[in-house]
């Protein structure tokens, strides 16, 4: 997935919080209050991500600069099913995030 520094970026936005820090968690796990279980930057986790960007506003935004820096995607289809991919997912967000803070 992403390196540690772009899963805090994520959590930052989404809320979630790192397990206190000891020689067992490391990188951190992180958590979410409501949420069972740990976050694991899978597609379940990523809905989550594109439910909050919903509330916020911000799936839109998201989105069209995800489309935007895709070179690789040539139909909304490929775009899409690219997206679906929890990797490219997360990858795409932290970038975001990264871009919206400059």
């Amino acid at each position: 997935m992403t390196d540690t520094e772009d899963k805090r970026l994520i959590s930052e936005y989404m809320g979630w919080f790192a397990h206190p820090q000891g020689f067992w968690y490391e990188p951190p796990v992180y958590f979410a209050a409501g949420v069972h279980g740990n976050i694991d930057f899978n597609l379940n986790d990523a809905g989550l991500c594109v439910k909050e960007m919903q509330k916020r506003g911000d799936l839109d935004d998201f989105i069209s600069r995800v489309a935007a820096d895709d070179t690789e995607c040539h139909t909304w289809s490929q775009f899409f099913a690219w997206l679906y991919d929890a990797d490219n997912f997360f990858k795409a967000m932290a970038a975001w995030l990264k871009e919206e803070k400059k």
